[in-house]
């Protein structure tokens, strides 16, 4: 297991290592400039003909300030080019980004982005900020930014495809990083259940502490696990660095037995599990910016006591208080770093951002090693008076593997669920359009070998915006979801499949249906629906559809399964134009006829 882990840490600081040409591959920047406003009242429009002489001249493309109260503006030029570009901020703590694209000093696009916004009206997905350039030609680019966090704003300007594949090298060595704390976490925890030891325990909760953290730090966290709640996102550095000493100091307390061989530290211990958890409770209540310099502070000194302790009982002869220090150093003097980084005294944004990971993971495998050393020793103590050792150490080795092997099972099984979780609509949980494009195909050839028909029907809410416009959007999502309910109970042949193809509209398939029977059970459903009381939290709603259909064996020539779904759409809008609560079949590619 040691071994394993060791190689998958190497491989993982190699591949940070291989990333840092990667990363420096963006487009060349011209010329930052910056102004500070300390009010916060400006706007682009005080700022668009302010002399350049007036604003400040950023050194690189990597500006760090450190924590501050004062909004900042920036201000670049893009030259003309032929290719689509992004502006990529790769620091995920900044609260509101205003980014606006002047042309001959009017504004032709504004862009609002950071995470005082749920994750899912940024621009575009990713857990770094991106922002689209809104043009080809010369654009000077004006950001206002407004930040609780530190004043940090490395700009770069990619190209999409160049920005994608550093994106692709930097999330496949973050998964790996992400993974290791997630297999450690599962091994120390299924070795508690088989040991009931329970530092074991306090050390799988040590190591999710940590895996939180370094998610809120690189904004992996509100991508995937908390996207919907920026509260959390503002206040998680606080809230899991506070927790992370919190076990740093119980684990060191168990590991290093300082109860027993040092009063004197143990109760510095003591001392920092307090003070953290103090911070744990005033960081729900107190702002972030409150917090997270006394945060940083007591994670400088925190850390150094841990360290320190470590050195202490080494020098008294404890044989793992060694590989303890080496393994705490690893993280704590990461942490150190990152805290002068954050102060705003050191600038490189990718030895502060991966060399937290590396010392994390380093320390996650070594403390391990560590803990099962001191498991090692109680276990010959415990057993020196028993004769048959041996035979029980081989079956606990043998239960141990089989519960590995459970938790690699396991993984796979959440990788499958995430996959399918990836071809489900948030919303409604049906199929998304991204499905449909992928199963049209595969059930249009499949129709053409085995000579069966298949039909895809087009659904769409009659009226929707005026429900939206009336009710809010909040009720129209309830109305979303209980539709595709109802279209669930309604459409349960075998091989059916339901998608939402996009706002109101759904489709569904419907292999090896006859066009008759395709047509009796859809007027079945839009029957039901008609009479379908949708209750929402503003009373109960009634609604109609509109409803599109094409059988593949009634179009003529070679359909393809695109000509298929836009015979489907041109026959739903038929029945739009037609006065809505209608059914209409195509019969050409572009044309569709009622069926009586």
């Amino acid at each position: 297991m040691t071994t394993m882990l060791m190689r998958w840490v190497v491989t993982l600081a190699l591949c940070f290592a291989f990333m840092v040409p990667a990363v420096q591959a963006q487009e060349s920047m011209p010329p930052i400039y910056y102004h500070v406003d300390g009010t916060g009242n400006q706007t682009v429009n005080n700022l668009v003909n302010k002399p350049r002489n007036e604003w400040r001249v950023l050194s690189g493309s990597n500006a760090s300030f450190g924590y501050t109260d004062d909004v900042y503006w920036f201000q670049f030029e893009l030259p003309e080019v032929n290719f689509d570009r992004v502006i990529h901020l790769p620091y995920p703590l900044l609260d509101r980004i205003d980014t606006y694209f002047v042309q001959s000093g009017e504004v032709i696009e504004q862009v609002r982005s950071g995470d005082q916004f749920e994750f899912s009206e940024r621009p575009v997905n990713n857990r770094n900020f991106m922002i689209p350039v809104a043009t080809q030609e010369a654009v000077t680019v004006f950001m206002r930014v407004e930040t609780t966090s530190s004043m940090r704003v490395p700009i770069s300007v990619w190209q999409p495809s160049e920005l994608a594949g550093n994106e692709q090298a930097i999330n496949m060595v973050t998964g790996m990083y992400f993974g290791l704390l997630l297999c450690m976490m599962a091994y120390n925890f299924f070795t508690y259940l088989t040991t009931r030891d329970y530092r074991f325990a306090i050390y799988s909760g040590y190591i999710i502490a940590i895996g939180l953290l370094m998610a809120s730090l690189d904004g992996t966290g509100y991508q995937y696990l908390w996207s919907w709640f920026p509260w959390l996102q503002e206040k998680a550095i606080n809230l899991f660095g506070a927790l992370v000493f919190v076990l740093a100091s119980l684990v060191a307390s168990k590991i290093l037995q300082t109860e027993i061989r040092s009063p004197l530290l143990h109760r510095g211990l003591q001392a920092i599990m307090v003070i953290a958890g103090l911070l744990f409770v005033a960081s729900i209540f107190l702002p972030y910016a409150t917090m997270i310099s006394i945060v940083l502070i007591v994670a400088i000194l925190a850390s150094s006591f841990l360290i320190f302790t470590g050195i202490m009982l080494w020098r008294q002869g404890l044989n793992y208080a060694r590989v303890y220090t080496i393994a705490l150093s690893a993280l704590l003097l990461a942490i150190i770093v990152n805290a002068i980084g954050y102060l705003g005294f050191l600038e490189s944004f990718f030895v502060q951002r991966y060399l937290i990971m590396i010392g994390s993971a380093i320390e996650v495998m070594l403390l391990s090693l560590v803990l099962a050393i001191r498991y090692s020793e109680d276990r010959r103590e415990r057993l020196a008076a028993e004769q048959r050792a041996n035979a029980r150490l081989e079956v606990k080795v043998k239960q141990r593997t089989g519960e590995l092997e459970k938790v690699m099972r396991k993984l796979k099984e959440m990788n499958q669920k995430l996959e399918v979780k990836s071809n489900e609509d948030r919303l409604t949980k049906l199929y998304n359009r991204g499905m449909l494009d992928e199963d049209l195909p595969l059930e249009v050839r499949r129709a053409r070998r085995t000579g069966y028909d298949i039909a895809v029907v087009m659904i769409d809410i009659d009226h929707f915006k005026e429900i939206n416009d009336r009710y809010g959007h909040p009720v129209g999502d309830e109305i979303l979801v209980e539709l595709s309910r109802v279209l669930r109970v309604n459409f349960r042949r075998a091989g059916d499949r339901i998608y939402r193809y996009g706002g109101e509209e759904f489709v569904v398939l419907m292999p090896g249906a006859q066009e008759l029977g395709c047509h009796d059970k859809v007027l079945t459903v839009t029957d039901a629906i008609r009479t379908h009381e949708f209750k929402t939290e503003r009373g109960e709603v009634k609604l109609t559809v509109s409803v599109g259909m094409a059988l593949l064996n009634t179009l003529p020539g070679h359909t393809s399964s695109k000509q298929l779904l836009e015979a489907a759409d041109n026959a739903l809008y038929q029945a739009k134009n037609a006065g809505r609560d209608q059914i209409r079949i195509a019969r050409t590619l572009n044309e569709a006829s009622e069926k009586p």
